[in-house]
């Protein structure tokens, strides 16, 4: 079974030569390692040409986001004549161990309703990061299941999941042939991954959680500062909930739950980037929409009217937040 590994790099400097480093100790060795490069201006593509001339590399003009960027590299390896059969996608900051390309494959190899395989994810002091994800309804936040916890052999347990990071994941091509590649709406980062992993269950296919397959994952070496990453997490929450969910759950429990979240968080630094998401997701809406109605083509008429209330309803619901917090502390502050 021919298996090739995609690494995405964007200024990712030592921590990428580390990450291909790893990819090279690879036993046994991937068929074929592809990087693709999104833009970089700190040398990094240089480096890599330099140090690993048996990896193929692609430079991209600009840079295209996650998203973009490994649907280059995904649409590159399924051009192949043969194409490999299996495709490990890496971020730049992880550090694989030497067998975790046959641990993340074998499942793949043995079962082929299997479509998307994950690992045990640890940080760099052996706490778990990952071992599967779950979404939390009715919000649509993503938690990595163990996050944090004590490596204590708890999660040493093959077992079927829902979704699965991206960050380090196997891909059976034939499945992304069949189901699409990434959705390149979301930008530049975040519910990419849990978008494929619906659309895979959603085709019938089964996701895997594989704890042979380990490495550690520094996390979020691309975007540093939290007010941005928290502006495009929800952006990307936003984005999936709209797309996947029910139109009555999106107006029902959806809507309180954001409310509720709104009237408790709306006045902290999350309410700027809550702010950011709805005014972006606004935008867009007919993407969104185009999204949605590729995979639900006998959609009410009404839907983009419904969904635009939505989101108009929290933006102003958020003002309203803020506007009582702003008139609290002003009678607070001339009745000293």
């Amino acid at each position: 079974m021919s298996s090739a590994v995609l690494v995405l790099t964007w200024n990712g400097g030592e921590a990428a030569l580390r990450c291909l480093e790893a990819v090279a100790a690879l036993d046994p060795p991937p068929w074929r390692v592809l990087v693709v490069d999104n833009a970089s201006s700190d040398g990094t593509p240089a480096q890599v040409a330099a140090r690993f001339p048996g990896f193929d590399l692609i430079r991209n003009p600009r840079n295209l986001g996650f998203a973009a960027g490994m649907n280059v590299g995904i649409n590159a390896l399924l051009r192949l004549d043969p194409p490999p059969e299996h495709i490990a996608l890496l971020n730049q900051d992880t550090l694989v161990d030497p067998g975790w390309l046959a641990a993340i494959t074998a499942p793949l190899a043995e079962d082929p309703r299997i479509a998307a395989v994950g690992c045990k994810i640890r940080y760099a002091d052996g706490a778990i990061q990952h071992a599967g994800v779950r979404i939390d309804w009715p919000r649509a936040v993503a938690r990595h299941i163990g996050w944090h916890e004590p490596d204590t052999g708890q999660y040493d347990a093959p077992c079927e999941v829902e979704y699965l990071t991206a960050a380090a994941i196997g891909l059976r091509a034939a499945a992304l042939a069949e189901v699409g590649l990434f959705d390149e709406g979301f930008w530049p980062a975040y519910f990419e991954d849990i978008d494929l992993c619906w659309r895979l269950r959603r085709s019938g296919y089964l996701l895997r959680y594989e704890p042979r397959a380990t490495l550690i994952h520094a996390e979020s070496l691309s975007l540093r500062d939290p007010l941005t990453r928290s502006a495009y997490y929800n952006r990307g929450r936003l984005r999936f909930a709209l797309k996947s969910y029910a139109l009555a759950d999106l107006e029902g429990p959806f809507a309180a739950a954001e409310r509720a979240f709104l009237g408790e968080h709306g006045h902290n630094p999350e309410g700027r980037a809550l702010r950011y998401a709805y005014s972006e997701s606004l935008a867009a809406l007919p993407s969104i929409m185009a999204a949605r109605r590729a995979l639900e083509p006998d959609l009410p008429p009404d839907t983009a009217d419904r969904l635009r209330d939505l989101l108009l309803a929290l933006r102003r619901e958020l003002a309203s937040v803020l506007y009582r917090r702003a008139t609290a502390c002003a009678t607070e502050l001339y009745s000293l």
